[in-house]
């Protein structure tokens, strides 16, 4: 395998208008060629550094969620508007399994296959690769909108984020100083051990929104990532990787208040756990996830 593999990213385009999570933990690039309606029109690229690791060298899940996440939204948004970019896309359910490990220093590369789209819905599939080996497989459905009315309801609550009270945590959470180069980038988080799982908190900051001004799908999916992992390690005692992950999103956040999730470990073997967790803001329920974990011995 090669240690680089070249790409010519001056063929390819970043998102307009500016995506604060992507530029954060990206820049990620797409290139769209002949009919948006048809399979593998849509090309997408993360060129993956230092801060996309986990603790094993590896490029993390959060990191692979959120580049799976932003080619389901190209490939079902550009079929839906048919290339123009008028629409925006918003995650409505997303399943991604985990094929193989990514090394950090190589390109992911993502394509799709739009699958169906509707007045309001548009459904795709896909897989990311890198290097030519398939590193994970992703499906979902995307709401679409008219960009121009998402990007109105951008600035109508734009005051109110402004005022903003100042984000605290409780006393009895401890900061994951330990955590992942990739979740340290992100921002800062905490957790609980609980008898039969986890709960973490995390303050909500501007980069970890979308175009529109809301919580982007990656930053909470990688979030909910890292909370199943830490969940899964702190319950079994062993390491823990993703090997499967499904979301909903069942309502935007925003950087007024910390989000908080529950993570409850259903069942664990010797090699396999089954989570599921709820996140939520203020008590509004954000994200239903559930995760299959692969457990081996640490060291």
């Amino acid at each position: 395998m090669p240690d680089t593999v070249a790409i010519d990213l001056d063929r390819y385009c970043v998102f307009v208008p500016s995506d604060p999570f992507e530029d954060h933990v990206g820049p990620f690039y797409f290139r769209i060629s002949g009919d948006a309606s048809q399979a593998g029109s849509v090309h997408c690229v993360l060129p993956t550094e230092e801060r996309h690791g986990n603790y094993a060298g590896g490029v993390h899940g959060g990191a692979i969620l959120t580049f799976a996440d932003y080619a389901l939204c190209l490939v079902a948004g550009r079929a839906a508007d048919g290339g123009t970019n008028s629409s925006f896309a918003m995650t409505v359910s997303i399943a991604v399994e985990f094929l193989d490990g990514g090394r950090v220093g190589l390109p992911l590369e993502a394509s799709g296959e739009p699958l169906q789209v509707t007045g309001r819905l548009a459904f795709a599939r896909g897989s990311v690769t890198q290097a030519g080996r398939t590193i994970a497989l992703w499906s979902g459905v995307c709401r679409h909108v008219a960009r121009a009315k998402a990007m109105a309801r951008k600035d109508e609550a734009a005051p109110v984020r402004a005022e903003a009270a100042p984000q605290t945590v409780p006393a009895d959470f401890e900061l994951l100083a330990n955590a992942s180069v990739y979740s340290r980038h992100i921002g800062p988080s905490y957790a609980r051990k609980e008898k039969d799982g986890a709960s973490l908190i995390q303050p909500t900051l501007p980069h970890m929104c979308n175009s529109s001004g809301v919580l982007h799908g990656g930053y909470l999916m990688s979030f909910a990532d890292s909370a199943v992992t830490r969940a899964a390690g702190l319950t079994t005692g062993l390491a823990p990787a993703t090997v499967a992950f499904a979301a909903e999103f069942l309502a935007a956040g925003d950087t007024t208040a910390p989000v908080t999730t529950r993570v409850e470990v259903a069942r664990h073997g010797k090699s396999l756990a089954f989570l599921r967790g709820l996140l939520e803001q203020n008590g509004r329920k954000l994200l239903s996830y559930s995760a299959t974990i692969k457990l081996r011995q640490r060291g």
